[in-house]
């Protein structure tokens, strides 16, 4: 396994109490960058930070309780993050969970509201609090943690679809507007990953088919090419090379991790 140095790097990551957000927050304070996460749970952004103080206990984590669907304050976690560290942030990463499966007939207004601004806007504005002083310092790293229904459809998924291929749409456009000062913009199309997440979806889905969840992890497997489904740790060895100096030449990416699952050739 590759190893990292970020040291003195302020990096700022949404929705990371958990899942693979907390994955990248522990992998990169273990690398000695500056981490703040954000969650809308203070008891698991409490866990969260004792899980990784116990590791390493000298690691530098600032926690931040905030909805991302609250977008008009977002402004609040890079300023609360610049002031804990005194220092401007370096990396950006725009992770948020996905929203519900709904058919378009059986959306609400609501529903597009809270998805448009969870999985789209909040990525968008946050991303514009910290362009500025990465222009100033010519050099950022911004990373997009989307979907693989960016690219490919799914049924049932019109929320995911709609807003994820957004977020592509702005990633892509902002890498053009900010590349000339040394920050990229990437985004990751997520496939399967051996979340909490999925496996509290794959339960819902067992209570009513009475399966038990290894058989329905073991029939999954069997649809992804490398045959198994990604653990946390795996799937974010992209994003900390994309994180890193060496990707200086990346920029305007959407890279599908998903074990090679996505049916498009580009």
């Amino acid at each position: 396994m590759l190893k990292y140095n970020f040291k003195n790097k302020t990096i700022l990551i949404t929705a990371a109490s958990k899942g693979i957000g907390f994955e990248l927050a522990k992998q990169l304070a273990l690398s000695g960058a500056n981490v703040s996460i954000n969650s809308r749970n203070s008891n698991n952004l409490k866990k969260a930070k004792e899980n990784i103080l116990f590791l390493k206990k000298n690691a530098k984590i600032f926690t931040i309780k905030q909805s991302l669907e609250n977008t008009k304050n977002l402004k609040n976690i890079v300023t609360k993050t610049e002031k804990f560290f005194k220092n401007k942030i370096d990396i950006l990463i725009n992770n948020s969970g996905g929203p519900e499966p709904k058919l378009i007939m059986n959306t609400t207004s609501r529903d597009w509201e809270k998805a448009l601004n969870i999985n789209l806007k909040s990525a968008i504005y946050l991303s514009m609090h910290v362009v500025k002083n990465m222009k100033k310092n010519n050099w950022g790293r911004i990373i997009n943690l989307t979907s693989t229904t960016a690219k490919e459809p799914a049924k049932s998924m019109c929320l995911s679809n709609i807003t994820r291929s957004g977020l592509i749409s702005f990633s892509k456009t902002l890498s053009m507007e900010v590349a000339e000062y040394g920050i990229t913009v990437n985004s990751i199309l997520t496939g399967g990953v051996l979340t909490e997440r999925l496996k509290n979806l794959l339960k819902k889905s067992i209570n009513k088919k009475k399966y038990n969840l290894e058989k329905e992890i073991k029939n999954i497997s069997k649809n992804i090419p490398v045959q198994r489904i990604a653990s946390p740790d795996e799937f974010i060895q992209l994003i900390l090379f994309l994180c890193s100096e060496n990707s200086s030449y990346v920029n305007g990416a959407a890279i599908p991790v998903d074990g090679g699952s996505s049916k498009g050739l580009f």
